[in-house]
């Protein structure tokens, strides 16, 4: 990937396709980030080119143009178009069986859906930086997005922009679905965090812990032994599992997944103050039914405004939704890194890694 010749330093593009969709890249001698600008500015690589690794997990599914399904299913199409990566959660989370506002959502909103307009908004070897935008089409939503690389740190710096443009309030489920699996993903990884409190959620048959009680992290019952058990230990695929936790009271905004076989790692930080979650999806080969059929082994770390991923429905009853006036703008930035090492015992705003 070349920026007018350069070959060193940052670099970015919009010059390519994928498919028939655009994609856009960015790059410097650490890192190389391709963002899908045909399907929610999803980001479907995040390379770590010392070592070329690619955390984001690849699904069974193929990345791939819109296309006409047998049937509409009642959840919406993110499963049928879901191939891995990062998407943006947007503006509500899971499964919601009810209206909101007139219409109904869908699995994870409609963003992650949509194409956005994209500009490079700057391009030197220090520097680099994509804007992408949307206007959602079922919420009165405008959404603007800027990722951007510096030369010194194998870090993604992103500063995001929603604003209300509707004249009543509007709810919100608000969260980031970045997917990691194989190579990098094994039984040697570790996640750390800040968190003191763990809930699961009770949804799946082959589900590992014991759902609805709210545990002192990191340990949770395992349903299968009676015993107590560390769930940030990451499992292999045979486990045949899969599990949705929550991650409370953080006191502050970072996690870092760390294989300690390949000693590298993917991290994250963000403001715990907007997203006061970390969601932990644990698909260790025991997605049995649509879409995976006991074909998948990936673990997502999620940082969310809100909980469960039932609808905005569910999220305003429980309090956690966020509710935006008529005009309102929420800003804020975050963070994902990738580094060398054993572990972390923090990430800050500035892609600093506390080791």
């Amino acid at each position: 990937m070349y920026t007018h010749g350069r070959k060193q330093g940052c670099r970015i593009s919009l010059d390519y396709t994928y498919r028939g969709m655009r994609v856009g890249y960015l790059e410097n001698e650490q890192l190389r980030v391709g963002v899908l600008l045909d399907k929610g500015a999803d980001i479907f690589e995040f390379t770590y080119k010392p070592r070329d690794v690619d955390f984001m997990w690849q699904s069974p599914i193929a990345l791939r143009p819109p296309f006409v399904s047998t049937s509409a299913l009642p959840e919406g199409a993110f499963h049928d178009y879901y191939y891995g990566g990062w998407q943006e959660v947007l503006p509500s989370a899971g499964w919601a069986s009810e209206p909101y506002q007139g219409t109904y959502q869908g699995l994870h909103g409609e963003l992650s859906l949509l194409p956005f307009e994209a500009a490079i908004a700057e391009d030197s070897p220090e520097h680099v930086a994509l804007v992408s935008r949307v206007r959602l089409y079922r919420s009165p939503l405008a959404f603007e997005r800027t990722l951007s690389l510096r030369r010194d740190r194998a870090a993604l710096f992103i500063h995001e922009r929603l604003h209300n443009e509707g004249a009543e309030k509007f709810a919100i489920m608000w969260g980031h679905h970045p997917a990691i699996g194989e190579p990098f993903l094994d039984d040697s990884c570790v996640v750390q965090t800040s968190a003191k409190k763990v809930e699961v959620l009770g949804y799946h048959q082959n589900g590992l812990w014991e759902p609805g009680i709210e545990f002192e992290f990191p340990y949770v019952r395992n349903r299968r032994t009676n015993q107590m058990q560390d769930i940030t230990r990451v499992l292999g695929k045979d486990t045949k599992s899969v599990d949705v936790l929550f991650l409370k009271d953080l006191d502050q905004g970072w996690y870092g997944l760390t294989n300690r076989r390949q000693q590298i790692g993917f991290g994250m930080a963000w403001n715990p103050d907007l997203f006061r979650y970390l969601w932990m999806w644990q698909v260790y080969g025991g997605h049995t039914d649509y879409p995976w059929y006991g074909r998948t082994y990936n673990c997502a770390l999620e940082p969310f405004t809100s909980y469960p991923p039932a609808g905005i429905r569910k999220a305003i009853d429980n309090g956690t939704a966020v509710t935006m006036e008529p005009g309102a703008t929420i800003e804020t930035e975050l963070v994902a890194v990738a580094y060398i090492g054993e572990g972390v015992r923090g990430i800050s705003a500035d892609g600093g890694i506390a080791q």
